[in-house]
């Protein structure tokens, strides 16, 4: 592999996928078509790409050790020494400087907004990683976050309902996760925290998770939208469809990793953002 693949690999491109959270205030608050706004949040969701790769380097760098006995993450670059943990930390530092940048650019309450990020990830990657369901939220508030930048350019910001909607989806897949590095990985070699799981409390923990999202949901659309509670058996199948995947161990129940390489949940994710910009601005 080259140097500048490895570079790309290490950013890992297919984790952006996560930074489209940054565009749901937006889009449910109707301002998708002004234009200066929509630009911003574009600028927005690019430093977040940005800042979340710089984290995944820093995680990488943490990680190393670790991720050479994993079957899977012996490959990343940094694990495998195609990046040198000297570069790797010039990389770290390009990759922030540059986020924060453009966070600042755009306003000042994102910027705040990313540097909370940033603190709560480098906490997450030298220790609370370590810390059996403190890990679990510290990766929901990295999507709480996004939300609450992306609401950062809106004239009404985040409303209470969908704070407590993507909390507790964010927590949902974030347990989803560790059950699923628990049935491939439970003896604690790779992460310790998963020495400190039980798998009858994780599976309790999804369901509770699925249960309240589709609930805080039902309720934000309400409130939101009457027509948006048409949208709810779409919500309801596509968080069965995770939840199976989960149960059978796909890909280490990662989120993105399961949407990209599941085709019928790409589809359904896919027809959800459609009906839903239909139900919001065409109706």
């Amino acid at each position: 592999m080259s140097k500048l693949k490895a570079y790309i690999k290490q950013m890992r491109i297919k984790g952006w996928l996560k930074n489209v959270f940054v565009f749901a205030p937006i889009v449910f608050s109707l301002e998708l078509f002004e234009w200066r706004k929509t630009l911003s949040v574009v600028l927005l969701a690019l430093a977040f790409c940005l800042v979340s790769s710089a984290i995944y380097v820093l995680n990488d760098i943490c990680d190393a050790p670790k991720d050479r006995l994993h079957e899977v993450k012996k490959h990343r670059p940094i694990a495998s020494g195609l990046i040198t943990i000297p570069s790797a930390w010039i990389m770290f530092s390009i990759l922030i400087v540059t986020g924060l940048v453009l966070f600042a650019y755009v306003n000042l309450k994102s910027l705040i907004f990313a540097v909370i990020y940033i603190i709560i990830n480098v906490l997450y990657s030298i220790w609370l990683k370590h810390k059996v369901i403190i890990d679990c939220f510290c990766i929901a508030a990295g999507f709480v976050i996004r939300v609450l930048v992306g609401g950062t350019v809106v004239s009404q910001g985040v409303s209470e309902w969908m704070f407590l909607t993507i909390i507790s989806l964010s927590l949902f897949m974030a347990f989803g996760k560790r059950k699923g590095e628990l049935a491939n990985y439970g003896n604690g070699a790779t992460r310790e925290a998963l020495g400190g799981y039980d798998m009858a409390f994780l599976n309790g923990s999804v369901f509770l998770c699925a249960a309240i999202t589709l609930v805080f949901y039902s309720l934000w659309s309400i409130s939101q939208n009457t027509r948006l509670i048409y949208t709810v058996p779409i919500v309801l199948f596509i968080m069965s469809r995770y939840l199976l995947q989960v149960f059978k161990g796909r890909s280490d129940a990662d989120p993105t990793m399961l949407i990209l390489s599941d085709k019928v949940l790409l589809v359904a994710c896919g027809v959800y953002g459609v009906v839903m910009i239909v139900l919001l601005y065409f109706f």
